[in-house]
């Protein structure tokens, strides 16, 4: 019998936030949350789905003639699995699925996504939508026995970007299917008129920043859905904010890459201020109350502050070395604010075989 895992780490946009939907040069950190994918081989032709996150400890189905998931259960447990079944039928599009009258258990676990915090379990603004969709793909083309769709990265991630876009109904930017796929620090873009999704790889040496999460778990979509109502009736306004804070993206982007920490710090403040005046102009709530005390505090300082993607939720410190960051983090978490440590993912999705007795002919695919 053969296991097939699979893991895609989380995002968090740093840079380039909103504007990244027009065009916009974008700065994203893959982190150390990762959303993990195990499918194994039954000898009968059920699919079975355990989800523990979403509360489902198994859902049953299996693969129809026209190889579509055949779901054996109730509406309410059916509508938690939409994202399953939204990239199972991409696959089967791709022909990268199983063939009908197979079996296979699928374990899926987000449970990095989540903070926990007196009993109270709470969903962290982290991609998990994305993460997942990168490492489920990734598992079913390796059982299917097309590991080697994996190989070309780019290719692979705008494969997955456009199967995860379809699920959010091509309101996304694909950056964090991007940073799942890729791992690392990374530089993406909608390029040209095309909008072809591309990324490059950027070293991340003397990146001292700590990521601080508001409390609030925060809808991403609600947020783009609304940005596109005030989009349609503010046309020359919205395009003015997104010209003014891709500029100060690409401008923050290229100091970092030419290692000018003072003016990359100075820009990320420019951002984070072209961020309040767009907050304010479309009426979302980028900043959230605890964010705007946080804003307060790093006013003034040497170090900057600035809400990460949607806002609300996470945002982001930066500081030009670490002794200045843990003096602002010790400020912070006297104010009882949640600092939540995270790490850079550098190697982005791996997936591997694994027999039932392993052996060195286990292969790797990453």
């Amino acid at each position: 019998m053969m296991d097939v895992i699979a893991e895609a780490p989380a995002k968090l946009v740093l840079l380039g936030d909103y504007a990244v939907l027009e065009g916009a040069r974008a700065m994203v950190l893959a982190v150390d949350r990762r959303a993990k994918v195990r499918m194994s081989a039954r000898a009968d032709r059920l699919c079975n789905v355990s989800a523990p996150d979403l509360g489902i400890s198994e859902a049953q189905a299996c693969i129809g003639d026209d190889g579509a998931l055949q779901w054996q259960l109730d509406e309410a447990t059916q509508a938690k699995l939409t994202l399953v079944d939204h990239v199972w039928r991409g696959m089967l599009r791709e022909g990268l699925a199983p063939a009908a009258g197979t079996g296979f258990d699928l374990q899926l676990d987000t449970s990095g996504f989540f903070h926990a915090d007196g009993g109270v379990r709470s969903k962290l603004g982290l991609g998990s939508s994305a993460a997942l969709t990168v490492a489920l793909a990734s598992a079913i083309a390796t059982y299917a026995g097309h590991g080697d769709a994996m190989t070309d990265r780019p290719q692979w991630m705008r494969r997955l970007l456009h199967m995860h876009g379809g699920w959010q109904g091509g309101r996304g930017s694909g950056v964090d299917v991007a940073a799942s796929v890729a791992g690392g620090l990374i530089s993406y873009q909608l390029a040209g008129a095309a909008r072809e999704p591309t990324y490059e790889t950027m070293s991340a040496d003397g990146l001292h920043c700590l990521f601080v999460w508001s409390g609030l778990s925060v809808s991403t979509s609600d947020s783009l859905h609304r940005l596109a109502q005030w989009r349609q009736a503010h046309a020359s306004d919205y395009a003015a904010h997104m010209n003014e804070l891709g500029a100060v993206s690409a401008a923050a982007i290229d100091a970092w890459k030419q290692r000018r920490l003072q003016s990359f710090i100075g820009l990320t403040r420019d951002y984070a201020l072209g961020l309040q005046h767009f907050a304010a102009a479309c009426g979302l709530e980028i900043y959230s109350p605890a964010q705007k005390q946080l804003a307060d505090m790093a006013s003034g300082t040497e170090v900057s502050y600035k809400p990460c993607g949607a806002g609300g939720d996470f945002g982001v410190v930066f500081a030009e070395d670490p002794e200045r960051l843990a003096t602002f983090e010790r400020a912070i978490v006297s104010r009882g604010m949640h600092v939540v440590p995270l790490g850079l993912d550098s190697h982005g999705v791996s997936c591997h075989m694994q027999l039932d007795a392993p052996s060195p002919a286990a292969r790797i695919l990453t």
